[in-house]
């Protein structure tokens, strides 16, 4: 009940209070969105305008030169008859005098004012002109205009023509066309007087546009600026109505309105002045108009649009106030019916049966809440359906896990430790199926296999051979090396891929994995000599250093992560060449881990394949510790410091046995370690 008088108290104060408010404020909204659309109007109108001068201007622009075109053309005809007719009157025996005076008539009967012919070297003989000869020449310093027309003597064009232009003689407007003679290299030239195209701009220009628009009474003036705010055209003097003169508001935003390019509005008393932007087809700025309107009437349309929005206000003020009681009562009870069925569904999962007396209105709350009691049905079946879904395919998803997760251990087996994290541990994956890398490869096999082989039973067999590989594995592992492959009773790992601690590291990780290994086979030889196994266990071991190609190699049924190379093959080679029970290494491993093995060069080994002698060395244990062979006493007055490995021992002794004579001597004397009163430096030797 409460938010029922709540909802209702809202509703009809929200009402009541916009009735009011539109009341107030229903005028001056309404005069200003009256006189806001007269203003764009007026606007519209003055860009109409504005876009009608840029197309006049374009036509006042462009006329003259389309008509220049079309008697430049007709020129060209006049000057080629004149080519073809002196050529006839020269061959005909027509002296010069009676050439020009045919060329004299030609012209006053035509629209030409002037005809020049020259002979081959330029010099017009020929000519209309009965005040002087002329010259032409190639020179354009001499001739800035008539040089052009040299290039008819040498062939260069079929003709000439030029726009109009100031002559240099007498700053008349001619327009000039030249045609090369028909006989023999000569200049051909017509010339036209332009006065005609004065007349034609005044005709088409801007100002004739401007006064044909003031004829009527819809505009007041119309002034035009160039793009330097320069006023170039303005109505005549003596126009009806009298524009009047440009006000300072009206010529100041003139320049504004050029640089922006946004059309500006200005309102007097008595008119509307709206100063637009000119521009061509192509977006060129012109200039800028400013149409001054007349707004005389404006007044009466407002007045009586305040008046029409005035009586609507009061008639909605009053219906309003009369529906929101009424509206309040009818739409709460429904609305409250819903929200509780909607919460209902929320929290209990469960339709409301009391939404079936709002369902049947027939209204549009009785068709919100049927469409509420359907789609709450279809989200309580579906809620049940995905339910089980759920269920079923976390079911599935379980057994599909369990399935990966065996055929993951399986593979497990058959891939080094490496591998199977790349491919399965979500390591990152190198971009390319293969590549180059400096590796360390090592090969071991059980020396004399065939004949523990064939001292066997296959099953015996079997398992020494896979307790000896699990060895090697298990140490190849400890050590982070890559199993390659198993090849019968022989073990190939290599150092450097997928993982690497750096060359020099890995070098050192796989010698010392190798003497693991010599020591893990000791140790099953002894097992297997417990257990009756009659032939003793003893591995050989090859370890050589270089670059491999390392990668994915097969066909696409089937790959092999594998390395290849000649370093690999000479690993093979140094393994066969080790002796029994012991590890021997390339020359290149050797110089990466030397400080910290012990070693015995061996005699070098002809390998297949290598032109020069390959280099060995044979593994005699791990360094000894530095501490070891290091004697180092000290006292007040005393340091000593002997490194057996590094020093000479006999000069060891001698140092040391002349340092006790000089201690003894000076003992009996009685001296107690100072001389002349200072302590005696102390003995320090270090070899």
């Amino acid at each position: 009940m409460f938010a029922r008088s709540s909802f209702a108290s809202r509703l009809v104060a929200l009402v009541t209070g916009s009735v009011i408010t539109s009341t107030l404020l229903a005028s001056g909204l309404s005069a200003w969105s009256f006189y806001s659309d007269n203003l764009v109007e007026i606007e519209r109108q003055g860009l109409t305008v504005a876009r009608l001068l840029a197309r006049a201007s374009a036509v006042a622009n462009q006329t003259p030169k389309d008509v220049e075109q079309v008697i430049a053309k007709h020129m060209i005809v006049a000057a080629t008859s004149f080519a073809e007719f002196v050529a006839a009157a020269e061959k005909a025996g027509f002296t010069p005098a009676q050439i020009n005076d045919r060329l004299t008539r030609a012209v006053d009967r035509t629209i030409l004012d002037e005809i020049w012919i020259t002979d081959e070297k330029g010099f017009a003989y020929l000519h209309t002109n009965t005040s002087s000869d002329f010259q032409f020449s190639p020179s354009a310093r001499d001739q800035p205009q008539a040089h052009q027309f040299w290039e008819l003597l040498t062939g260069g064009k079929e003709s000439i023509v030029q726009d109009i232009q100031k002559r240099e003689i007498d700053n008349e407007k001619f327009k000039y066309v030249g045609v090369p003679g028909v006989d023999k290299r000569r200049i051909v030239e017509v010339g036209y007087n332009a006065r005609y195209f004065d007349s034609l701009e005044e005709q088409i220009g801007l100002q004739r546009v401007v006064d044909s628009l003031l004829a009527g009474d819809e505009i007041d003036a119309i002034f035009i600026f160039d793009t330097g705010s320069r006023l170039i055209v303005s109505p005549r003097p003596g126009a009806e109505p009298e524009p009047g003169k440009l006000s300072d508001a009206e010529i100041l935003p003139v320049a504004g309105v050029l640089s922006t390019g946004v059309p500006k509005s200005m309102q007097s008393d008595t008119s509307l002045s709206v100063i637009a932007p000119i521009n061509r087809e192509d977006g060129a700025l012109l200039g800028a108009a400013l149409i001054r309107l007349p707004i005389t009437r404006l007044g009466e349309h407002v007045r009586a649009q305040l008046q029409a929005a005035l009586a609507i206000s009061v008639a909605t003020s009053l219906l309003g106030a009369a529906m929101a009681a009424w509206i309040a009562r009818r739409q709460t009870a429904p609305i409250e019916a819903i929200t509780t069925a909607a919460s209902n569904i929320e929290h209990e999962h469960v339709l409301d049966e009391g939404l079936a007396a709002v369902a049947a209105r027939g209204d549009e709350l009785g068709q919100l809440a049927r469409v509420f009691r359907t789609m709450a049905q279809e989200f309580l079946t579906r809620e049940k359906t995905l339910d089980a879904l759920v269920v079923q395919r976390t079911a599935a998803l379980e057994e599909k896990n369990s399935e990966l997760e065996r055929l993951s251990a399986r593979l497990s087996k058959y891939l080094s430790p490496q591998l199977y994290e790349t491919l399965f541990r979500g390591a990152k994956v190198a971009p390319t199926s293969s590549q180059r890398k400096k590796l360390t490869i090592l090969f071991a096999d059980i020396v004399s296999f065939s004949e523990i082989a064939e001292s066997l039973e296959s099953e015996d067999l079997t398992r020494v051979l896979n307790e000896f590989l699990n060895e090697m594995a298990e140490v190849a592992l400890k050590h982070g090396a890559t199993i390659d492959k198993y090849i019968g009773d022989a073990v190939m790992v290599f150092f450097g891929d997928p993982k690497t601690r750096g060359v020099a590291e890995d070098a050192r990780a796989c010698v010392f994995m190798a003497m693991e290994m010599l020591e893990a086979a000791r140790r099953l030889d002894h097992k297997w000599r417990e257990s009756g196994l009659g032939c003793p266990l003893q591995i050989r071991i090859g370890v050589n250093t270089g670059y491999c190609t390392v990668g994915d190699f097969g066909s696409q049924q089937r790959m092999d992560y594998t390395i290849i190379g000649h370093q690999v093959n000479l690993a093979a080679r140094i393994e066969k060449a080790a002796a029994p029970g012991s590890i021997l290494l390339s020359h290149e491993t050797w110089s990466l881990v030397r400080r910290s093995i012990r070693s015995e060069e061996q005699a070098p080994i002809v390998v297949k394949g290598i032109h020069a002698p390959v280099q060995t060395y044979k593994v005699l244990g791990p360094a000894k510790a530095r501490g070891d062979a290091l004697i180092h006493e000290e006292s007040e007055g005393v340091l000593l410091k002997v490194d057996l490995d590094a020093a000479d021992r006999r000069e060891v002794k001698r140092i040391l046995s002349s340092a006790l004579k000089q201690i003894d001597a000076r003992t009996d004397a009685g001296e107690d370690g100072r001389i002349d009163g200072r302590r005696a430096p102390a003995i320090e030797e270090e070899r």
